[in-house]
């Protein structure tokens, strides 16, 4: 070191000391960014008299955050707590200023609730605040004890510091001086009578403790039975309190009655009514009043007490019709069954629906419109029978070939006739599967078969139908989509006829209605079906 000179000396300390002044830095640096980390919650408090910034926030001693921010909200101190990251705080849980000693610095202290409260989360709020305790409070209340203190002073000494305070402090001490005085000489004079009041409570004490030890057992029952009594009496006296609480509250019937004038009024009309009833029963009339009054009813009563008193014993005896169903399991059973057939019939009137139907079908070939008025009787959710009258407008051609033989001459005949608004007939049964359905039956007045498929919710049914199938002509072939959008009222499009042979092939759209018709449901649920 004796080579350095001062100039070099100098430099090697400043050096040092910027090293460690960085090294600082950086330590508090990296502090400082820890506190950033982590979640934000807010407290309200009606006051944060010496809470500062940056101090403390506890739970059970140990610091789980920093106070960040103070500020003023509705005349309240709001204040912004930074929480560690890791840390949950939940929303039973209960924030309290404290005060470090008597002169310490304020913190945060966070007293947790349950565990099984949902975590606030970032940005909350906790609601529960305790009131804060602080040395300003303290001093208040032992001034104001001090001020008592002082005005009792003051009121002792305006009596005892005046000439007449004095005499008769002075005769008070005197009349306690000659009392002591009487005692000690009526004790004096009354020494053996003292003495055998003594000897009377020594052994008065003794015996009783001898009764204690022989019944030490029962004592203690008797003193159980004393608590269990003393308990069922407060209980007694918990309940009489919240029951005179709600009569002064006006609750209840007796509540209303001492605290409504309308009730009263209405308890008066009542006792009114009653008065005028016992009056006219007392009077003879009426029912009642004849039957306290006249004899003649109360013999007609006798008698039919008595008659009541036969068919009671010919019930017992296990005669007729209800003393068998009393009596008798057979009968007991078979009023059973009748019930459970009851029971499965009102069942099946209650699932038993019938539909009234009306669809037009615009035939844009035709140009013409073609009408279906439909009946579905349905007995199940999933089965139900279907019942058409169509009015076809295109008619029904019919086409007949005869052959004549004569003189060896074969002569051919060929007759088309075409019916026009002929009426045909459908009548099919259908079954459901989940959103399949399938129909089978007539189908305007021809064998067919017929496939629905449902789509929301039923509002919507995707149909293909065939029938009328002939040899000579292909079969009558229909496709069409009901869509339904609100209740009782639908929209129809489709193609009618599309292989036809005779050029019948249309397009066709239209509109119908349905309902639930109850007057019929109730003529058909009594018509058994399969």
């Amino acid at each position: 070191m004796s080579n350095f000179s001062a100039e070099a000396k100098v430099g090697v300390f400043v050096v040092i000391g910027l090293i460690i002044f960085g090294y600082m830095s950086m330590k508090v640096g990296t502090l400082t960014l820890s506190r950033n980390k982590g979640y934000d919650i807010e407290i309200l408090f009606d006051s944060a008299t010496g809470l500062a910034r940056d101090v403390t926030v506890e739970m059970a001693g140990v610091e789980i955050g920093r106070v960040k921010r103070i500020a003023l909200q509705n005349g309240k101190a709001l204040v912004v707590l930074r929480m560690n990251p890791d840390l949950i705080i939940r929303k039973d849980d209960t924030a309290i200023i404290r005060t470090r000693g008597i002169l310490g610095d304020k913190y945060v202290e966070i007293i947790p609730g349950s565990v099984t409260a949902p975590p606030i989360p970032a940005g909350g709020r906790i609601i529960r605040t305790a009131p804060i305790t602080d040395m300003d409070v303290l001093m208040n209340t032992l001034g104001e004890v001090a001020q008592n203190i002082k005005s009792l002073t003051n009121s002792l000494s305006k009596v005892l510091g005046t000439d007449t305070g004095e005499a008769t402090l002075r005769a008070i001490v005197d009349n306690i001086k000659e009392v002591v005085v009487a005692l000690n000489q009526t004790v004096q004079s009354n020494k053996d009578g003292v003495g055998k009041i003594v000897d009377n409570l020594t052994t008065f004490s003794s015996t009783l403790k001898e009764v204690g030890d022989r019944n030490k057992e029962d004592i203690g029952t008797i003193i159980q039975s004393a608590k269990s009594v003393l308990g069922t009496m407060e209980s007694l006296v918990t309940n009489l309190s919240e029951i005179t609480d709600k009569i002064n509250q006006g609750q209840g019937s007796i509540g209303k009655l001492i605290n409504e004038d309308d009730a009263i009024m209405d308890l008066n009309q009542t006792l009114a009514s009653l008065k005028e009833i016992t009056d006219r029963i007392n009077n003879g009339e009426g029912t009642l009043g004849q039957l306290i009054t006249n004899d003649d009813v109360s013999q007609n009563l006798n008698k039919i007490l008595v008659s009541l008193g036969d068919i009671a014993d010919t019930i017992n005896r296990g005669e007729g019709t209800i003393g068998r169903l009393v009596h008798e399991e057979e009968t007991v059973e078979t009023l059973n069954e009748t019930l459970t057939h009851l029971n499965s019939y009102m069942e099946k009137q209650e699932t038993f629906q019938t539909y009234l139907d009306y669809r037009g079908e615009y035939l844009t070939k035709e140009d013409t419109l073609k009408s279906y008025l439909s009946l579905r009787i349905q007995p199940k959710e999933d089965k139900y029978y279907l019942f058409q009258i169509v009015d076809d407008p295109t008619g029904t051609e019919t086409i007949t070939d005869t052959r004549k033989t004569t003189d060896g001459t074969t002569t051919k005949k060929h007759k088309e006739k075409t019916e026009y608004d002929k009426l045909k007939f459908s009548a099919q049964v259908a079954k459901r599967y989940y959103d399949i359905g399938l129909r089978g039956g007539l189908f305007e007045s021809t064998g067919g078969l017929a496939i629905d498929y449902y789509l929301l919710d039923d509002r919507m049914v995707l149909s293909f139908e065939s029938f009328d199938f002939e040899i000579e002509d292909n079969p009558h072939l229909k496709a069409k989509v009901d869509f339904s959008p609100f209740p009782h009222f639908y929209i129809t499009a489709g193609f009618d006829d599309f292989i036809s042979d005779d050029d019948n092939e249309s397009f066709f759209f239209g509109a119908g209605l349905n309902f639930s018709d109850n007057d019929i449901k109730t003529i058909l649920s009594s018509v058994p079906l399969p």
